[in-house]
């Protein structure tokens, strides 16, 4: 798997953990040596410590062991705590009798009752097997959980030179560290090694959930506007750099919208001079026809009466159809220019779309109406009839657009994070509008139907801003249209549905 298909977050998570696991891995490695080295370093130490306190025992046990006040002691088994030896300062004294076992010790409540059979596994042997004046010294002993230095010689008597028993001078060695073993020191560092890794892998991952998190915001932001939605506005509480690009962004959008309600005051005013100016001219095509058939009633009326009836009937003819036009030409733009003012009042949105539906009467057979109505939506602020008229007007363009047959889906949900607005949506399989006509649709008495008057979808758009919202258009040609209404949702029924 290539690096550049991960998520940044993904990438984030491996670098952090990456880099957590180089200088872990190098702990460990390091520790384990140095452990290691350590214990060995100790071993040594112990070794040449043993061989120190060995030898001033030895000496000692020399020393006690031809004393003639103990060999009498021993030889009249007498109790030897009334005898004087003469023993170095912190060390042990022992004796054995000629069976090996104990008669005789310092007061040393840490050294247990011990014989020589129970020492034997420590390298001092049956008192048979000592010789004469020759100390044995095993070194380094255990005693349960005591560790000595010990050295031992066999006392005999001196009249026959048998045994009379051994003498053992001790020295309690320092702690040394537990010999846990090396497998063991390996497998604790790995499990600090892991425990510090996943720990590390937990913490980077929060980190990248901190960064990557605010990035989404921004992305579904700029989602949001690239589909319209000038309003929309991006929550990041952070006081770092992201939370600057948010502040940002917000800025924008606002400015975008700013920018965008100029741009359609500009867009309006010139589509009302153009509006103007064709009405004008319109206007000015049936005067004259009107002016030339009155002007030729006169001349002919004072010239030659012969077949009058027939001109004043063909001329008044013209008079009236032309004068017929003019009406219907400023009744379409009455509708446009003098439409009532709107008295909007609570209504429900999907009750007016069926109600522009039983308008439009029965629909071809070859086209398919399909209605996706959300239940419980808000109730709206608008004027059931002009928002009724903007509804039937689509309705009516998309089924006129489908001639060869189609289908229109009709649905209505709540939009935004805040839920402040409703979306109604209508989607046909028309032929679609091209790029040209799509700059001009909402301009007036613009139309690509022959013999349209070109105000329905203006109409619409009028409809829609007097009430607050807003009309969005997708088109593209053999793919269908989708015109897409969004009205805020009456105040205070935020929180219903």
């Amino acid at each position: 798997m290539r690096l550049s298909n991960l998520q940044l977050k993904s990438k984030l998570i491996l670098v952090f953990a990456l880099v957590s696991l180089i200088p872990t891995v190098s702990l460990v490695l390091v520790s384990h040596f140095i452990i290691a080295q350590s214990i060995d370093r100790w071993e040594r130490v112990s070794a040449e410590l043993t061989k120190l306190l060995v030898l001033p025992t030895a000496d000692d046990a020399m020393r006690i062991a031809s004393d003639v006040s103990l060999i009498q002691a021993l030889e009249n088994e007498t109790d030897l705590s009334g005898v004087d030896l003469d023993l170095s300062e912190n060390y042990i004294l022992v004796v054995f009798d000629a069976t090996g076992k104990q008669i005789f010790r310092t007061i040393d409540d840490s050294i247990p009752e011990m014989n020589l059979e129970s020492l034997a596994d420590a390298g001092l042997p049956p008192i048979d097997e000592f010789r004469p004046w020759e100390p044995i010294t095993p070194g380094e002993i255990r005693v349960e959980d005591k560790e000595l230095a010990l050295s031992a010689v066999m006392c005999q008597s001196t009249e026959d030179g048998r045994p009379l028993g051994v003498v053992a001078v001790a020295k309690l060695m320092p702690s040394a560290p537990t010999d846990i073993g090396s497998e063991t020191i390996i497998a604790l560092l790995i499990f600090a090694a892991v425990s510090v890794f996943l720990i590390a892998l937990w913490i980077s991952s929060l980190i990248a959930r901190e960064i990557t998190h605010p990035i989404k915001e921004l992305a579904a932001g700029t989602r949001e506007v690239a589909a319209g939605d000038l309003d929309y506005r991006v929550n990041i509480d952070a006081r770092d750099e992201v939370g600057m690009l948010a502040d940002s962004f917000n800025q924008m959008t606002m400015r975008l919208r700013q920018y965008a309600d100029e741009l359609r005051i500009a867009e309006k005013s010139a589509a009302w001079r153009e509006v103007a100016q064709k009405l004008a001219h319109e206007i000015k095509n049936p005067l004259t026809p009107i002016q030339l058939s009155a002007e030729r009633l006169r001349r002919r009326y004072y010239s030659r009466r012969e077949g009058y009836e027939e001109v004043l009937d063909e001329c008044t003819s013209t008079i009236v159809d032309e004068v017929g036009r003019l009406r219907r030409l400023l009744d379409e733009f009455s509708r446009l220019a003098r439409m009532p003012r709107a008295d909007p009042v609570p209504s429900d949105v999907n009750s007016i779309l069926a109600r522009s539906l039983r308008l439009c009467g029965e629909f071809p057979e070859n086209v398919e109406v399909i209605t996706d109505y959300s239940e419980h939506l808000p109730p709206l602020s608008v004027d059931p009839e002009q928002m009724g008229q903007a509804f039937f007007n689509i309705i009516k363009n998309a089924i006129e657009a489908m001639s060869d047959g189609g289908r229109l889906i009709l649905h209505t949900r709540r939009v935004d994070s805040d839920n402040k607005r409703v979306e109604i949506e209508f989607a046909d399989t028309g032929p679609g509008i091209s790029e040209d006509a799509m700059a001009r649709l909402f301009t007036p008495h613009f139309s690509t139907k022959i013999g349209g008057a070109g105000l329905g979808l203006a109409i619409v758009q009028k409809i829609v801003t007097d009430h607050g919202g807003e009309v969005t258009v997708k088109s593209e040609e053999r793919k269908g249209t989708i015109f897409t209404i969004r009205i805020p949702i009456l105040e205070g029924a935020g929180n219903n549905g």
